[in-house]
């Protein structure tokens, strides 16, 4: 296990890529059940109820299944795919691991989208500490896509920025902000 978490660290500094995570179902289980773990600890705060927490979870991986897997079918590297999955699964569960406190914190500190009063600078460094986290989560995904594809480093770049845009406009239609 700590193989694979070490592997996921080189692959999102860029050392390693989607060709480095073995071809097997059970890392990828293991990988996906991690990342579902750290995904539901990530909603939980937010969440309504447990059915809606799973329904996001859902939507979720759904959307990263279709949308990575059915780009890499469609480019001709279908084989890749659980590879490419595994490597942003597992990337994706340890950034999300690192966005955990700060997702904790604002649940805290902001009430209706506003700081607590005496709780503003906290707010403001969680929320540039997570803005931060996805800045570094669109980089590693477009690193994880320029190896899967084969096209360059701004391409899977951007192919993530757009995933990230049509995910948020999917999660918005379906789970509404009131």
């Amino acid at each position: 296990m700590q193989a694979l978490i070490r592997l996921f660290i080189e692959i999102a500094l860029h050392r390693k890529g989607p060709q480095d995570v073995p071809a097997s179902s059970a890392v990828f289980g293991m990988v996906l059940l991690a990342y579902l773990f750290v995904g539901a600890a990530v909603i939980w705060p937010a969440a309504e109820s447990a059915l809606v927490l799973a329904g996001q979870l859902l939507l979720d991986l759904l959307l990263v299944a279709v949308i990575f897997g059915g780009l890499l079918a469609v480019t001709g590297r279908a084989a890749r795919t659980m590879q490419t999955l595994a490597a942003l699964f597992g990337t994706g569960a340890l950034l999300s691991t690192a966005a955990l406190p700060f997702v904790w914190i604002n649940a805290r500190v902001l009430s209706d989208g506003a700081p607590v009063p005496g709780m503003e600078l906290a707010a403001v460094l969680s929320t540039t500490a997570l803005f931060m986290l996805l800045i570094a989560s669109l980089l590693v995904t477009g690193h994880v896509l320029r190896h899967a594809l084969g096209w360059s480093y701004a391409g899977g770049v951007l192919v993530a920025t757009l995933y990230f845009a049509v995910s948020v406009f999917v999660f918005r239609l379906f789970f509404p902000v009131s």
